[in-house]
């Protein structure tokens, strides 16, 4: 299928390189403008309709450009990508905003030839052209630090996504995916029986295919398909950021949603997560050392994905009816409120881990389980073109 893409840009030297890094694409037209957004009066909304993915330069800072941004958004044809080229002064609050007015992606130019076909490669990935053939979330949930619960959150985050479907929708096919290889107690928290399909990948050194992942991955009665952590120990290196990649396709493939459980060190293999996610959940509570820790978490993830949407979870405590010093200190500090707080509710957490279940099966009423599915419906309005058609299914 032949794809287009139209590049708007006043500076006609980048007009011309990317049309150079794609020239020997198959199948795929390039068109340019040599305008800034603002300056098209409209006329890029008209084009919206006719292209498959649309890049724009911006500088940011201009609220005429976020509302022309905003407007192509709207615009746009069912299926159409929209690709911001950051220019190497966009700030990270100017990058939120273009996400917030509907763009897909924030290119910085800086990485152009290395993201841009990656970014294509995507677009000749989606089927059918609508919104059935979008790849599925990814939501990657981090720790600020070791024993602060992002497990948890993970599960039940998988595990309420397809709980809180609205009434009349399919539910969404959604993964649970624990890349903690030395320490992951996804396994152990479901239950399941022991798992070293991931093991297997890093000693045979092969890229999973869905196949091999629908034919490996435990399945639970709510249909959450988990792929858990080895039980025997392995070396964080073992696999390889090409095999991460692989994964994360095939599963994005096959499932509406893949919540990934992410070990608290910093291997090479996690570049290929914090380029392919829509999402980053980092969990923290507001001691000092923690929000410390968050915030260089939250510089790590964004220094190549400046555009990544990056969520601070509150665990073991409940949302105060007035920000005390500390809570307003720690939202300046990590650049972002703080609007997910869960509460310590140790009894619930013991119940659904002593019987291996998700809360939702154990403790539904708890004020914990409250509190994480909001967390999903939170997740469900930000990302509801996942959520594939029956056709689909």
């Amino acid at each position: 299928m032949n794809r287009s893409i139209l590049v708007i840009s006043p500076d006609r030297q980048l007009l011309d390189s990317v049309e150079s890094m794609l020239v020997d694409q198959p199948g795929l037209r390039v068109d340019t403008r040599p305008a800034r957004l603002t300056e098209m009066n409209g006329q890029a909304v008209k084009l919206a309709t006719d292209y498959d993915m649309i890049l724009f330069q911006t500088s940011g800072g201009d609220a005429a450009e976020l509302k022309a941004a905003a407007d192509l958004a709207t615009g746009r044809r069912s299926g159409t990508m929209l690709v911001a080229l950051a220019d190497a002064g966009l700030s990270i609050t100017d990058a939120h905003a273009l996400t917030r007015a509907g763009i897909d992606q924030v290119l910085p130019v800086s990485i152009l030839a290395e993201e841009l076909p990656e970014s294509v490669e995507r677009l000749r990935q989606k089927r059918g052209g609508g919104d059935g053939g979008r790849p599925g979330r990814i939501v990657a949930v981090a720790p600020a630090r070791g024993g602060v619960g992002a497990t948890t959150v993970a599960v039940n985050l998988a595990d309420q996504i397809i709980a809180r479907t609205a009434r009349g929708q399919n539910k969404p096919r959604v993964a649970l995916l624990d890349l903690d290889l030395q320490f992951g107690t996804v396994g152990s928290y479901l239950d399941l029986p022991e798992q070293e399909i991931l093991l297997r990948i890093a000693a045979d050194g092969t890229i999973p295919d869905a196949t091999f992942l629908r034919q490996s991955m435990a399945v639970l009665p709510s249909g959450l398909s988990v792929l858990a952590a080895p039980t025997k120990f392995a070396p964080l290196e073992a696999l390889r950021s090409e095999q991460i990649a692989g994964l994360l396709d095939a599963l994005t493939a096959t499932h509406d949603y893949v919540v990934v459980d992410l070990p608290r060190a910093l291997v090479s293999w996690i570049e290929p997560v914090v380029r392919r996610a829509d999402e980053m959940m980092i969990v923290t509570d507001v001691a000092v050392s923690s929000v410390r820790h968050c915030r260089r978490l939250i510089d790590f993830f964004t220094a190549d994905n400046i555009a990544l949407p990056v969520q601070v979870v509150i665990n073991h405590e409940s949302k105060p009816f007035f920000a005390s010093a500390l809570h307003r200190e720690a939202a300046r500090v990590l650049e972002r409120p703080l609007e997910h707080w869960l509460p310590h509710d140790p009894k619930a957490a013991h119940n659904a881990a002593d019987r291996g279940q998700p809360l939702s099966a154990v403790a539904a009423r708890s004020s914990l389980a409250k509190a994480i599915g909001r967390l999903a419906s939170d997740t469900l309005t930000r990302f509801p073109a996942a959520i594939r058609t029956k056709e689909a299914h």
